[in-house]
């Protein structure tokens, strides 16, 4: 490494560092899939050495790991801030928290930032057994399905969600149609009627309120 780049290093600190190559590593990702990502090409984007990348995440598998977990991180931060703007200062029923869920969902389809485009690549990467990403995106969409399932769970509790038989099962079929919808729209943008598309999602998640009326 030279004293140009080790100087940067110590004055960007280890977050900004870690953010840098993950930003790197997104784009490069959403450009060429995980499979075809190399090292060299991360430090190039990034200006870091690979002795950084390294010290960081271990190896390529421990980059695209961390990857995951930032990007679920972003996701978290993201629809905490939909849930707020759907309900200002009032406390979120389960039904503000499924609508709040297709705005956030809808929001990243519609604009597809580098790091939404990255996470459905791995996610892709991820159908192959022999993958080093699978264990971690098994891990993300367990987490995904099991927080949408204890919304449900607590609306069928309280009686405001009415019409779900098994919270489990909701969970996984709504999160396989906003995947596949992502996908589709990542893949294929001018084939699918985004606004068709959520309105029908939004209409079924009205057919679950208790006050829903035909």
């Amino acid at each position: 490494m030279d004293q140009s780049a080790a100087g940067r290093i110590q004055q960007d600190g280890d977050e900004h560092v870690e953010a840098r190559i993950l930003n790197a590593a997104a784009h490069l990702i959403a450009e060429d899939g995980f499979g075809r990502l190399k090292l060299g090409s991360v430090c190039a984007r990034s200006g870091y050495a690979r002795s950084v990348i390294y010290q960081h995440f271990g190896d390529k598998d421990g980059l695209g790991q961390r990857l995951v977990e930032h990007a679920v991180e972003e996701f978290t931060n993201a629809y905490s801030e939909a849930v707020a703007a759907r309900t200002g200062a009032a406390t979120a029923t389960p039904m503000d928290m499924l609508r709040a869920l297709l705005d956030i969902i809808f929001e990243l389809i519609e604009t597809m930032p580098t790091l939404n485009q990255a996470f459905l690549a791995l996610w892709g990467d991820a159908a192959a057994e022999s993958s080093a990403m699978r264990g971690a995106l098994t891990e993300a969409d367990r987490r995904f399905r099991f927080a949408i399932a204890q919304t449900v769970a607590s609306g069928v509790a309280d009686g405001t969600i009415t019409g779900v038989r098994d919270a489990d099962a909701y969970a996984s079929a709504l999160l396989a149609q906003l995947r596949g919808i992502s996908i589709q729209a990542l893949v294929d943008p001018d084939g699918i009627d985004l606004r068709g598309v959520r309105a029908e999602l939004e209409r079924g998640i009205d057919r679950l309120s208790a006050g829903f009326r035909a």
